[in-house]
């Protein structure tokens, strides 16, 4: 019997990926309790990215790092949510205390077996079945299964505003690039992260992409903009800088553009913005180094280029190399004929 739900809340505070896996369950939840109030419990990253959502009514804020006094200004919201359920699909030890923190009578969570730290199993008086696969958004329905809810379809339920696709096209004007016409976009990461390609390659791979007749677009955080001028300096100039003039809502209009017109593509690493790109609808070339794309790759809509078949270290999940010297072995194998391979391959 479906228990009566009135107040429900979804704890998946990031990251941008993790909270896009949420999103099929969230539209679960709706469809299973379509009069219920739910709130997302979120940071603030993905709060905005949340905004306007069909399956959701409010966000909930978490104050990562606001210090003590926002963070009890916090508990009081949570408490005054009076959730009668919690669904927890992150399933680590702070997702679990704000379980327990939140009162809710009913607390689901995952399989004891499929929680990211053991301890978090103990918050939840309701646990989920093993999930049917291991991405994120199989996770995600398992922990709603307790509340009746089924798994469906990858609905994700982003959509940008008008206004928002408008911004867009000025910025993209304002670097020199048409948005109109064929595009490439390049998402930019910490050159530190495991994850990220090397810049050279990179480079000779945007030169040869450019005489395909792609125009190249650059994004990333502010602090990308020297890797930006590096880059092209190496590839040559007319590349379209972008770092640090989209905030996540800018991203959304731009691959939600971007997707509406067959050519265009995305080449990331295993990143949050790749799964707004697969989420808008946007094709997405990934370079899975390190990670196992069948956990953290794109769901749909992508082509996976991985070169790590015979290392012992991969595929991990490290912040950092484990090997000795750290070389990225595992990046440092992709080669930009198989990118732009991938790159084309991904349009056609």
């Amino acid at each position: 019997m479906q228990p009566e739900i009135c107040r429900l809340g979804i704890l998946r505070l990031s990251a941008i990926g993790d909270v896009i896996h949420a999103l099929p369950m969230a539209h679960g939840l709706r469809r299973t309790f379509p009069k219920a109030h739910i709130t997302w419990v979120t940071q603030p990253g993905p709060a905005r990215l949340l905004q306007r959502h069909p399956a959701v009514d409010s966000t909930l804020v978490f104050p990562r790092r606001s210090g003590p006094a926002a963070w009890l200004r916090f508990v009081r919201r949570l408490r005054a949510c009076n959730f009668d359920a919690v669904v927890d699909p992150q399933g680590n030890a702070k997702s679990g205390a704000l379980a327990l923190l939140s009162g809710a009578r009913l607390r689901c969570g995952l399989h004891s077996r499929d929680c990211k730290e053991p301890i978090n199993a103990l918050a939840s008086n309701r646990r989920g079945p093993r999930a049917r696969g291991v991405h994120g958004v199989d996770r995600a329905w398992a922990a709603a299964a307790p509340l009746g809810v089924q798994p469906g379809a990858d609905v994700w339920g982003l959509q940008a505003t008008e206004e928002e696709l408008a911004a867009w096209r000025e910025r993209c004007l304002g670097v020199g690039v048409d948005p109109d016409g064929r595009l490439l976009a390049v998402n930019l990461t910490r050159p530190e992260d495991p994850r990220s390609w090397f810049l050279e390659p990179l480079a000779e791979t945007l030169r040869a992409a450019r005489e395909d007749g792609w125009q190249v677009i650059l994004n990333g955080r502010a602090k990308r903009r020297d890797l930006a001028a590096e880059l092209e300096r190496r590839a040559g100039p007319g590349l379209g800088d972008l770092c640090g003039e989209d905030d996540l809502r800018g991203l959304l209009a731009q691959f939600q553009s971007m997707g509406a017109r067959q050519g265009n593509v995305l080449l990331t690493p295993d990143c949050g913005p790749m799964h707004l790109a697969v989420a808008a609808g946007l094709p997405v070339v990934c370079l899975s180094g390190p990670q196992d794309p069948a956990r953290t790759g794109p769901r749909s809509g992508g082509l996976v280029i991985k070169a790590w078949e015979g290392l012992e270290c991969a595929p991990c999940i490290e912040r950092k190399c484990i090997r000795r010297p750290p070389d990225r072995a595992c990046m440092a194998a992709i080669t930009p004929a198989a990118v732009l391979r991938g790159l084309r391959a991904a349009v056609n």
